[in-house]
């Protein structure tokens, strides 16, 4: 049932008034800390497995520096690609004990005239500013209790900003789980402020604040379509002009108590909003370290009408969780087809606070799954049998069918991803190729130019752990399998990020 405006701005205000999600902390100082010293673990753990070097605390930007070219980096290639990923880890004797906490940082590689040049910058958000100031943190984080903390007002009190990056308008928007996006220059890289989400609309300051998450869709017309996630079990919906003004907000009644909900999809005509069979425990344990896998939960699909952000139906699979989809679309019958990275428990999410200390033996992957939704209710799912993560598509091809899935993938014993392959949508084939066991690979950005010669290349950063140095890699999308075709290498290495996207010149 659609919600009055009046009902719906009362529902959103209440959400609002405590801490909303999905990272909720509780207002007030902290506890005593854990006993454990994640620092001087994660250390003793360095020394021996270099691995975990992508982990590292960053203490200052990256200034400007031209990077080294092997092979050849295409003159048509113009543009910057921007990656974001928790860089700040530590502060004096305190390291974070989750991944997720760290504040973010924003790598930028330009591509001129065959050239490449990379800097970075922390993402300068207002905790990170107040915390950098006074040399220490300030605030406890979802799992880390920083002792004497100062009290958090709401989630944006401690925004990180540290998960993706897209272009609006003529900024860049840095992406949180939790929060506003952050405003970025795309020139100078300087933090501009937090996002008003209603500003300029009719919504003005009643949508200040609330989450925005991090993996926002971009319309075939430029809109964008996003959700936010709160600890009601409510799910904000949004869909924005490509300038950022606001268009239309609606509030999902999904009762969902899994506390995390990372990613969703749009087709032609709906929004996909995928619950992953996650409860949280009433431990006293840290907000992450409470999420759990229900292996009796079914995964819960919800369908809603694109153009009023209203729900039109609901399904359910098998228990699963999934951080990652690929792309959705729309048959002419009306069947709705998505990929996933489907994982068979949660262990993905908690890998990631084991990593903090050095704990880099964690054997848990997930597979392609492309899943067919009926119009008669039935639901049909394939698996690849492929390893995959971080799948990506060309741009342009959001919400509609797309022929290709680009992902990266890694073996069993590999602490992160040691390769890019595509698949075929169609017939499943596989093409990849391999860094090797010597590389931790970052998520590949696919991307089309559509300039006197149509072309399709595959971008993406690695860091080779014997060097200790990163470097970016240029692939033809039609002959991924033979390498890169142009790298080129900075002389020390970045830490491991999340996501990011080309922006071309």
């Amino acid at each position: 049932m659609q919600l009055s405006r009046r009902h719906f701005i009362q529902s959103l205000g209440a959400v609002g008034a405590a801490s909303t999600l999905p990272m909720s902390l509780k207002l007030g100082a902290a506890p005593a800390p854990t006993v454990l010293n994640y620092k001087s673990m994660f250390n003793d753990a360095l020394a021996n497995d270099q691995r975990l070097i992508g982990f590292k605390d960053v203490n200052k930007n990256f200034a400007l520096k031209q990077m080294d070219v092997e092979g050849t980096i295409p003159k048509a290639l113009q543009g910057s690609l921007f990656r974001n990923g928790p860089a700040k880890l530590e502060r004096g004797d305190i390291r974070y004990q989750h991944l997720f906490e760290g504040d973010g940082m924003l790598q930028q590689f330009k591509f001129a005239d065959g050239k490449v040049y990379h800097r970075g910058k922390f993402v300068q958000t207002p905790k990170f500013q107040q915390e950098q100031l006074a040399g220490k943190f300030l605030y406890s984080a979802p799992d880390t209790k920083i002792p004497n903390s100062l009290a958090v007002v709401d989630n944006d009190t401690v925004n990180t900003a540290n998960t993706n990056v897209i272009a609006v308008g003529d900024d860049l928007w840095t992406l949180w789980e939790a929060g506003s996006p952050a405003r970025v220059n795309p020139e100078s890289l300087d933090f501009q402020g937090l996002v008003n989400l209603g500003e300029y609309s009719r919504y003005g300051n009643r949508l200040k604040g609330l989450p925005f998450s991090a993996h926002p869709k971009i319309d075939g017309n430029g809109d964008i379509f996003n959700f936010g996630l709160h600890n009601s079990g409510r799910i904000a919906v949004y869909h924005l002009g490509a300038s950022g003004v606001m268009k239309n907000v609606s509030l999902i009644n999904a009762n969902y108590q899994g506390g995390m909900l990372h990613d969703f999809l749009i087709t032609e005509k709906y929004v996909l909003l995928v619950l992953p069979s996650l409860v949280q425990s009433s431990s006293d344990e840290g907000y992450f370290e409470r999420i759990k896998f229900n292996k009796n939960l079914p995964m819960r699909v919800l369908v809603l009408d694109k153009n009023t952000l209203q729900q039109v139906r609901e399904y359910q699979l098998p228990p699963a969780f999934v951080f990652h989809f690929g792309n959705a679309w729309t048959q002419s019958d009306g069947t709705i087809c998505f990929d996933a990275c489907l994982y068979q428990d949660a262990d993905a999410l908690h890998k990631l606070s084991r990593l903090m200390i050095g704990k880099a033996a964690i054997n848990t992957r997930s597979q392609s799954v492309f899943i067919r939704l009926n119009t008669n209710g039935r639901v049909e799912i394939t698996s690849t049998n492929i390893n995959s993560e971080f799948p990506r598509i060309l741009p342009n091809l959001t919400g509609i069918k797309n022929k290709h899935l680009y992902h990266l993938s890694s073996s069993d014993d590999a602490l992160w991803s040691e390769s890019v392959s595509r698949i075929d949508t169609t017939t499943g084939k596989q093409e990849k190729y391999r860094y090797g066991s010597e590389f931790l690979v970052e998520e590949h950005v696919p991307i089309s130019l559509n300039g006197r010669e149509k072309r399709d290349y595959v971008i993406g950063t690695a860091l080779h752990v014997p060097s200790k140095r990163t470097c970016i890699n240029v692939f033809e999308a039609e002959n991924l399998s033979a390498g890169p075709m142009g790298r080129a290498w900075l002389p020390y290495h970045l830490p491991l990020g999340f996501h990011g996207n080309f922006i071309p010149a």
